[in-house]
């Protein structure tokens, strides 16, 4: 029977189908899902009580369904628990729920009932989507459990648990698993969660180029042990978080040609004794203007502004160009706009705002170049010009 059924899948040309077709196969297929899910669930009991010392429905289910072992484990305790939750089965093998929400009702029937679990929480024509129906079944079963949670959470605390391994089958990395209570594990994922936003904003934030940042899990790993060991695994910061000197060696020298001051982007004069003792600390970053900016051109192939780009916006604008803001707070925008013929180019990019960027882009604002300055004013006027003359000036 199921391979006929596999031929009848394969035969049907669902790119032939009306929207109101398509809709209704979905709906085959999920009471379809539910009618396989019931059936298996009954195959794992008959394994069970064969009583031959083979493998348990756990066993078969991993090596005949080729599934993990937490998924083995899952598949199997909500099958033992079917058995005393006839109307629950009866509504999986309908169609009427799914094999989430059934998993859902034997842990609420486990710290509850059975009885009071299918009566209760299937008591409705329209079962909502599988998370929802498992929240609901959680907060049922957790007023139903009675107390003030003193009980769960002491049981929660006994079965904390920890482990590490390598796992050979996926290149020698290293795993860690953690079993925590609510208290200790929503320390931890507070924790977990507001360093790897520290560390999306160190990549570059929206504007990090997408070839180089690391991705979210990548950042939780690295905020993992990071946490975990005090060891920074951080990249290293943005341009636009890091203090940003500017040093003119014509203008800011004694006579023997020492540098006497730097010059902080927001034009504050920091001392070179200053910058002599951060630097202790601090790494230093030489650029070098040659002409009209080389290296800092990188034309169409690159949409986001490289790190080199951004040093120099910072230095040569300071900020947003439109209000002033921080250069921490701000973007790389195309004067003109890369899709479809703009280049990201030093002359072709300037600092603005989050708000002045949604100003340029959403509510018909302009760049407009005015005594030596750029402003965002309304759409009348010339076209916006890069400003190729000063792109490689560090004071404007």
């Amino acid at each position: 029977m199921f391979a006929e059924l596999r031929q009848h899948l394969r035969e049907d040309q669902v790119d032939l189908l009306t929207r109101g077709q398509l809709n209704d196969r979905f709906a085959e297929v999920r009471r379809l899902k539910g009618a396989v899910a019931a059936y298996e669930a009954r195959l794992v009991r008959a394994v069970d009580g064969l009583g031959d010392r083979g493998l348990d429905g756990k066993g078969v289910l991993r090596a005949q369904g080729k599934t993990s072992d937490r998924a083995a484990a899952r598949t199997a305790k909500t099958a033992s628990m079917l058995e005393e939750l006839p109307e629950v089965e009866a509504a999986l093998e309908e169609g009427r729920i799914t094999s989430e929400h059934a998993d859902a009702v034997a842990d609420a029937a486990e710290k509850v009932s059975p009885e009071a679990a299918q009566t209760e929480l299937l008591d409705t024509d329209e079962v909502p989507p599988a998370d929802v129906f498992a929240k609901r079944a959680r907060e049922w079963s957790g007023k139903r459990a009675g107390g003030d949670g003193t009980d769960r959470h002491r049981r929660q605390r006994n079965n904390r648990s920890g482990s590490h391994w390598v796992d050979r089958d996926n290149d020698g990395m290293w795993m860690f698993k953690f079993s925590l209570d609510d208290e200790r594990g929503q320390l931890a994922k507070h924790a977990l969660d507001r360093r790897e936003q520290e560390m999306w904003r160190d990549d570059g934030g929206r504007n990090g180029d997408p070839a180089t940042m690391r991705t979210h899990g990548q950042r939780m790993a690295d905020a993992f042990v990071e946490l975990l060991t005090g060891a920074s695994t951080s990249a290293p910061l943005h341009p636009k978080h890091q203090v940003n000197a500017v040093l003119d060696l014509n203008a800011m020298t004694d006579d023997d040609g020492r540098p006497l001051a730097s010059l902080v982007v927001d034009g504050q004069p920091l001392p070179s004794a200053v910058l002599e003792r951060i630097a202790c600390t601090a790494g230093i970053t030489p650029m070098l203007f040659d002409g009209p900016g080389r290296p800092i051109w990188v034309g169409r192939d690159h949409r986001s502004a490289t790190i080199a780009q951004w040093r120099a916006l910072i230095a040569r604008d300071r900020g947003c160009v439109g209000c002033g803001a921080d250069a921490s707070r701000c973007e790389a925008h195309h004067i003109v706009p890369w899709w479809p013929v703009g280049e990201t180019d030093i002359d072709n990019l300037v600092l603005v705002c989050s708000r002045c960027h949604h100003d340029l882009h959403d509510r018909g604002m302009v760049l407009r170049r005015s005594d030596g300055r750029w402003r965002i004013v309304a759409r009348d006027g010339p076209a916006p010009i890069p400003r190729h003359e000063e792109s490689n000036r560090l004071i404007a």
